[in-house]
């Protein structure tokens, strides 16, 4: 399946080709605090990952730039990163929310992560424009005013180190391949009705941000 999806970038409009959509998980750089967040995940019903970092593919058509989105219950939890893709042979980022269903994925992580649309921002960067400075963006979420997480990106694999390991299981072919980067600590939860959403990557040293605000409404199944 293939999507198309617009973005604008200091040097004007892009448009995206995207083929093949992965979500990474458990990408930190210091793996005792990896380790101490699978065992966080283990005390809530979520069991360890069978290797560390994970990979999961995503379908494509479940990538979302609208202001508004709808998931299915109550127990489903946003979840920030940077988001990296390769369109005309030049590699770009943008940030995007990885939605998944909280009680599928202690069953079912792969098809947890394929239950909810993923929110991506309509800006997006060169990626060269930041990789001088790469340590110091800073990844936040905001849910209904209250900061539910925020860090730098340091604490998870570089762009690179990224590509490389998502061209290990799916291939050397980055075109059209969009990589979602694993998140950060969760500082409490979401509200289970409609909720404002805010993700932002912010770059202090060139000054600017790519900000996605939308909502999350939960929709019922019928009795």
């Amino acid at each position: 399946m293939t999507v198309v999806l617009s973005f604008q970038t200091p040097a004007g409009p892009v448009s995206a080709t995207i083929r093949r959509v992965l979500a990474a998980g458990y990408t930190g750089r210091r793996r005792h605090l990896v380790e101490a967040h699978i065992e966080e995940l283990k005390e809530i019903g979520i069991p360890a990952p069978p290797h560390v970092p994970m990979l999961f593919p995503i379908i494509p058509g479940l990538l979302s730039q609208s202001t508004e989105t709808q998931v299915l219950g109550s127990d489903t939890s946003p979840e920030v990163e940077y988001v990296v893709f390769r369109q005309g042979g030049r590699d770009y980022v943008t940030v995007g929310s990885d939605q998944t269903d909280s009680v599928m994925e202690a069953q079912n992580a792969p098809m947890a992560k394929n239950m909810c649309l993923k929110s991506i921002a309509p800006d997006a960067w060169p990626l060269e424009e930041v990789l001088d400075h790469w340590d110091s963006l800073e990844l936040s979420l905001v849910c209904d005013g209250k900061l539910m997480q925020q860090g730098k990106v340091e604490q998870m694999m570089r762009p690179a180190e990224l590509q490389e390991f998502v061209s290990e299981h799916d291939g050397h072919e980055h075109e059209g391949r969009m990589i979602f980067s694993g998140t950060l600590e969760m500082n409490g939860r979401c509200p289970r009705e409609r909720a404002e959403m805010t993700i932002k990557l912010h770059d202090a040293v060139l000054e600017r941000a790519i900000v996605h605000r939308y909502t999350v409404e939960p929709t019922f199944p019928f009795f």
